[in-house]
């Protein structure tokens, strides 16, 4: 925009000399417009040359001032992807005394890297960083280009062990401040950068040798070490190996796979191999380096730089050579006290003593066997081959006795951590003030159970590893170890393998015995004849003699005899019973101070007292039972056993009486007691039998819980049996339970095999020597026969005792054909019912007797009938035979029945036999109330049509068809019945007689009666005229007949 000066000019002098009239007072100058006209593009023009002066002038030099000024710390340099030529780098710090405008930093070129004047390498670095109040932060990312290989290769070994390092950056920047940017501002900055420093303060962590190098190079070999890098540097490496070495001997290498050299503390992971050594001198280091760490002395070794493969495959050449400017000085110990020998086993240890060598003993040892444990995580081979050890034994803290050994060949088992070996003859000594603590040592050595105490010294070893072989000496130990002592020759006991009565006079029995006495210690001893005492609870009672005692370590078979009588003490007596039973005993074999001539064993053979089981008889006196049934057995309880009986002694045995008792699983089956007239004689070491009466308990449930039980053990299917005892019980078992089921069969099954526990006093003659003694021997095997279903009765007969008393009879219809004054013949049809859920057949061997009214009437035979489980039988019988036993009672009945609607009858029985199941149950009887219908007077008399027949002097003939309704149970055929006839209402006209008159039970029969009108004194005109003119003009007649008799 332009101002017109002129115009203005003009326009203000008409102002002017308008003021000059009315203000002759002028203004100030500052206050004329003219003067701020002529201020204002002056001062514009002023302004855009002082801005263009600040832009480009004065602004780059403030901004490189401050630049200058500036510092510059990295705290994260990320280098990771590195090669011969490149790398990324990722860099984190901060800037400080940028001044206080807010400014945004680029590089917008090159920026050249230099370290001790010699440049590095360049990068070009994108982005902008931000500073604001004096500071800010860097988060700058590259590629780094490698420009002097030699230079670099040199700085990264300073870096790797220089506590601290100076980069130089130069190059070109940008700032952007106050909305302007100024270009191409001079980057000449040094920056200092914590350094690896060597990575002093290395500590291993965990150290292992886990195995052999599958190819054959050396031992595996697997570190952890925690190592602390101080730099702001975090390298990617990939593959760094590390070769380990001491003494200036190369140990062998480790490699740490995928490593990133992180800040501050980290856990690098190595694994390598240790190489074989072929040299001498090799393998004395290396033995060395291993006899100091398994002795838990610290040892220096050292780790350098071998090589670096940051893709695990090639190795970039710059830090391979930086790599190698580093040595580690790394302290190898365990990270806890290394105890390999965890115990020791003296083995077979034999003491040799003579009165010379009392406290100098030969010591001998084979198998000695020390358990060791190598460290956690070292799993090679190691074989080891000698040893040698120099020990003390201790009990309390107090020296007894010292060994030293040179080196005897061994062997190991790894697997089993195990070394063993033979300690050869080496005397084991004792100082003069150490002789009392021998003494006791070898007191407690042989009386004692197990005698402890500790060895402690130092053991070296040859051993075979894939890196050749180690000598490892000075392996410290303190093991505690044991013996096991004499222990009184009594643990375990001696053991009595075989013991027989070889005589027996009137005073005693003589036994052989063979006894195993094992001696748990390595001492051999020889003691000559010893006489011991036989005691048995407290009381001695008799002596057991040992000629010729020679005792070695292990196992020793001696031959020794024992003299003793039994009947003299109840303990003896006690004793014999337990022998002969099988059961044996504890018995106590007691010794004294002068058993042997060996001095310093004196004190310990004093307080022997040796405990030992003297085992009972193997040969059970009773070989076993046979059992038979009699058929009188049920009646008197009486059965027969034949019983086989052996003859352990090599004297013969003669049996004078027996009182037995014989049960099964606690129950009394029966008992024998018998005095034989003629003793029967058993042979010596052979057998005999003895025949005698068995009084048999013959309780059913006894019984019962005997079979039930042997059929259990037998594996028999017991739920039928358990149904049986549940009818007993009232229950109601299913019919098909029973289905197929033999109890014959089931009770024979179940008896086999039967065991039976005996107990009986007896008196026997073992040679001369009488004694009457108890005896109990369990699990006696008896066999039994088929007389044992003789007993089946005792258990079913009740049973159907049961059924049949729970039974209802029935009869439906009873005819009686061809009647007598003394018999007749019936058929009877009706049912038994409700009986049971068995198949049965019911046989009546006795006659059933009938009764009316508590009188009997009669007896009748009735033939077997068949039951259907839960239907029951229906009877269909013929020809039955009647029996009247009383006539006059069965006149009263038949007069009762006539003439009532109802009579009961009661029909009663016994010895009734039920075969069932396959079993025959006698015994059973049976009374049963039965209601019939009676004949009540015969109200049903019809009368239907008469005919006239012929007139004689008799009077005259009528034929009657008649019809009789019978409500009775009772049918028979009458041969003559009489009645009287007569008009209805009228007089009685005459007799009337039905021949073979046949009574149906509960049934209508027809019949003809044969009438006669007969003169008797009585006017029947009136009733002759009346029928004949009726007949005539073919009107009925009413009749009626009564019923007279039946002559």
């Amino acid at each position: 925009m332009a101002f017109d000066i002129r115009e203005e000019d003009e326009h203000h002098e008409e102002f002017d000399e308008y003021e000059d009239v009315k203000q002759p007072n002028r203004p100030k100058f500052y206050r004329r417009r003219k003067f701020w006209i002529c201020c204002i593009p002056t001062t514009i023009i002023g302004i855009i040359i002082a801005v263009v002066l600040a832009l480009y002038v004065i602004m780059p030099k403030i901004a490189q001032g401050l630049m200058n000024k500036a510092d510059i710390n990295f705290t994260q340099i990320d280098i990771t992807e590195p090669t011969s030529t490149s790398m990324e780098i990722a860099m984190k710090g901060e800037m400080t005394n940028t001044g206080p405008f807010h400014a945004d930093i680029s590089f917008p070129g090159i920026v050249t890297v230099s370290w001790n004047n010699k440049v590095l390498g360049t990068t070009s670095i994108p982005g902008t960083s931000s500073a604001a109040g004096g500071h800010g932060s860097l988060d700058l990312r590259s590629t780094f280009q490698v420009t002097d290989a030699a230079a670099f290769t040199e700085f990264s070994g300073y870096m790797l062990n220089a506590e601290t390092f100076v980069w130089h950056l130069s190059g070109k920047l940008n700032v952007k401040a106050l909305g302007h940017t100024v270009k191409d501002l001079d980057l000449e900055k040094d920056i200092t950068v914590n350094a690896f420093h060597g990575l002093a303060g290395i500590k291993i962590e965990k150290f292992s040798l886990p195995g052999d190098e599958p190819t054959g190079k050396g031992i595996l070999v697997n570190i952890d070490t925690t190592v602390t890098n101080p730099s702001a540097i975090q390298m990617y490496m990939g593959a760094l190996t590390l070769a380990i070495s001491y003494k200036d001997t190369l140990m062998g290498y480790v490699t740490s796979s995928n490593l990133t050299m992180m800040r501050g503390p980290q856990t690098m992971s190595m694994k390598g191999y240790l190489i074989p050594q072929s040299t001498p001198e090799g393998l004395a280091i290396t033995s060395e380096m291993m006899s100091r760490y398994i002795g838990n002395v610290v040892t220096e070794t050292i780790a350098t730089g071998f090589e670096v493969k940051p893709d695990g495959v090639n190795s970039v050449e710059w830090l391979s050579a930086a790599v190698k400017n580093l040595k580690l000085t790394v302290p190898l110990s365990s990270p806890t006290p290394l105890q390999l020998i965890k115990s020791l086993n003296l083995g077979a240890l034999g003491l040799t003593f003579t009165p010379p060598t009392a406290y100098s003993p030969a010591t001998t040892s084979t198998g000695v066997i020390a358990n060791y444990s190598l460290p956690d995580g070292f799993g090679f081979n190691i074989a080891f081959t000698q040893v040698a050890n120099s020990f003390t034994i201790t009990r309390g803290g107090v020296a007894v006795a010292s060994l030293n050994s040179t080196y005897n060949p061994s062997t190991s088992n790894m697997a089993a951590g195990t070394l063993t070996f033979d300690l050869l003859q080496t005397p084991l000594n004792v100082d003069p003030a150490a002789q009392l603590a021998f003494q006791e040592f070898n007191r407690d050595l042989t009386i004692g159970a197990d005698l402890p105490f500790n060895v402690i010294g130092q053991a070296s070893v040859f051993a075979n590893t894939s890196i050749g072989t180690v000598n490892l000496v000075n392996i410290p130990f303190n093991a505690s170890t044991a013996l096991s002592g004499l222990q009184s020759l009594a643990n375990p006991a001696p053991a009595i393998s075989a013991i027989q009565v070889v005589s027996g006079t009137t005073t005693e029995l003589t036994m052989a015995i063979t006894v195993v006495i094992i001696n748990p210690s390595s001492i051999s001893l020889n003691a000559g004849d010893i006489v011991l005492s036989l005691v048995y609870n407290g009381v001695a009672l008799g002596t057991v003699t040992m000629p010729n005692l020679a005792i070695v370590p292990g196992a020793n078979t001696i031959a020794a005899t024992s003299s003793i009588n039994p009947a003299a003490t109840p303990q003896g007596m006690e004793l014999l019973t337990l022998y002969t039973s099988g059961a044996g005993a504890t018995v106590s074999i007691v010794g004294t101070p002068t058993s042997t001539a060996v001095e310093s064993l004196n004190l310990a053979f004093g307080a022997l007292n040796i405990a030992t089981q003297m085992p009972g008889l193997a040969t059970k006196l009773l070989g076993g039972a046979s059992l038979v049934v009699l058929d009188t057995t049920l009646v008197n309880g009486l059965a027969q056993t034949v019983v086989t009986v052996n003859n352990p002694f090599v004297p013969p045995m003669t049996i004078l009486s027996i009182d037995t008792t014989i049960t099964y699983n606690g129950v009394a089956l029966g008992t024998v007691v018998s005095t034989f007239a003629s003793p029967p004689v058993i042979p010596g070491t052979g057998s005999g039998t003895i025949t005698a009466g068995l009084a048999m308990n013959t309780d059913p449930h006894d019984l019962v819980t005997l079979i039930r039980a042997q059929a259990i053990k037998n594996g028999l299917d017991t739920s039928a049996f358990d149904g049986l005892l549940a009818l007993q019980a009232g229950g109601n078992p299913p019919a098909e339970l029973f289905a197929g089921f033999n109890v014959a069969d089931f009770v024979t099954k179940a008896m086999g095999g039967l065991v039976v526990d005996i107990a009986m006093t007896t008196t026997v003659k073992v040679g001369d020597y009488q004694v009457t003694m108890p005896y109990t021997q369990t699990g006696v095997p008896t066999a039994t026969d088929v007389t044992i279903l003789k007993l089946i009765p005792v258990v079913g007969t009740p049973i159907a005792q049961l059924l049949v008393n729970g039974s209802v009879l029935a009869f439906d219809s009873i005819t009686i054909n061809a009647p007598t004054e003394t018999s007749f013949t019936t058929d009877i049809k009706g049912s038994i019912s409700k009986t049971g859920p068995l198949d049965a057949e019911i046989a009546f061997p006795n006659p059933v007797t009938v009764s009316y009214n508590g009188k009997t009437l009669g007896t009748m035979q009735m033939p077997t009938v068949k039951a259907i489980a839960n239907q029951g039988a229906a009877l269909d019988l013929k020809n039955v035979p009647f029996t009247i036993t009383d006539g006059a009672a069965f006149a009263d009945f038949t007069s009762f029945a006539l003439n009532n609607e109802k009579f009961e009858w009661t029909i009663s029985t016994t010895g009734i036999v039920v075969n069932a199941m396959g079993a025959s149950l006698p015994g059973v009887s049976m009374t049963k109330t039965v209601s019939l219908d009676g004949f009540n007077k015969l109200p049903g008399l019809t009368l239907l049509e008469y005919k006239i027949g012929t007139i004689d002097d008799a009077g005259i003939h009528l034929g009657i068809s008649a019809t009789l309704a019978n409500p009775s149970t009772i049918g028979m055929t009458i041969p003559v019945s009489e009645f009287a006839t007569q008009v209805h209402g009228g007089a009685i006209l005459g007799p009337a007689f039905a021949y073979n008159m046949q009574l149906v039970p509960h049934a209508t029969s027809s019949f003809a009666l044969n009438a006669t009108i007969a003169y008797d004194g009585t006017n029947k005109v009136p009733y002759l005229k009346a029928i004949f003119h009726n007949a005539l003009t073919g009107v009925a007649t009413p009749l009626e007949a009564k019923g007279v008799g039946a002559p």
